[in-house]
């Protein structure tokens, strides 16, 4: 792609996990714990099973990303469908706060009981960026100003703290810029209100931050498709991209099978290579 037409991919993953319940106090001390010694033994916690990537970056005639979001979210339909046919579990979405992909949810997973969740990591930044309105970056009171926020989220108390927040704007006279930046903030957390009740989430165990499709963005996407110099026209990006899906998940092995099968098919329709029975070399 040439300078300055860089395009972002949309990437998926579904994954399987067990209940972790916790307060709202262990997920303060998490996040601004400092770096734990190399041999400290840490709490145990579920990990997740049976993970599933797919990345697509597609574009239609008109240039839209819709093609991407239906290859995206169907795929993931069909992975929710297949792990709990009979909706014997409960699905939770746990997204950042783009309503294009929490209207291609509702589209996609119709008739499924499904958990909304706001990424807790996007909410926390939103802190920080009204945090800096009031304190110097990196202060010690930017931290407590953080803190102090996120408890009352984590608590569910969503509207009292966005209260709390243009009580401050006004006590500290914010004015111009500052204020229309606190209000953009404050319109963030209520739109997506109903999705921020942390303490219920908590309650039932949910995952409430998307740590693995942070990891997953990471090594399927940026570790490979943005280093220094590269350039790349659409089908060879999605042709990466789901090579690098299949790594990721766990499934190049089988990827390689299928692969070897198709083929010995393709090049030998009508001999023997295509019995099973007689294990072949393939070059590729």
């Amino acid at each position: 792609m040439r300078t300055g037409c860089k395009k972002m991919a949309l990437l998926g993953a579904v994954y399987t996990i067990d209940a972790f319940v916790r307060t709202p106090q262990e997920v303060i001390e998490a996040l601004f714990r400092q770096p734990r010694p190399l041999f400290e033994v840490t709490p145990e916690r579920p990990e997740p099973c049976f993970k599933r990537v797919r990345a697509c970056l597609q574009r239609d005639e008109t240039d839209s990303t819709d093609a991407q979001t239906h290859s995206i979210f169907s795929w993931m339909a069909h992975e929710v469908a297949q792990r709990y046919p009979h909706e014997q579990k409960p699905v939770v979405v746990l997204m950042d706060g783009q309503e294009s992909l929490w209207n291609a949810a509702w589209t996609y997973l119709p008739g499924t009981e499904v958990t909304e969740i706001l990424d807790l990591l996007h909410a926390t930044s939103y802190l920080w960026k009204a945090a800096h309105l009031f304190h110097p970056s990196k202060s010690d009171q930017a931290s407590a100003f953080v803190k102090g926020h996120l408890q009352s989220m984590l608590q569910g108390q969503i509207t009292s703290m966005i209260h709390t927040l243009g009580c401050q704007a006004t006590e500290r006279k914010l004015t111009g810029k500052r204020l229309e930046e606190l209000e953009r903030i404050c319109n963030y957390f209520t739109n997506n209100s109903h999705r921020m009740a942390y303490d219920q989430y908590l309650e039932h165990g949910f995952p409430i931050a998307s740590g693995v499709i942070e990891g997953a963005c990471r090594c399927v996407v940026k570790d490979r498709m943005e280093r220094s110099g590269m350039r790349w026209v659409l089908d060879g990006a999605q042709a990466m991209l789901a090579l690098r899906s299949i790594h990721f998940s766990g499934l190049w092995e089988e990827f390689m099978q299928f692969r070897i099968q198709r083929e010995c098919q393709r090049l030998y329709p009508f001999a023997a290579a295509n019995d099973d029975v007689i294990p072949l070399p393939l070059a590729a």
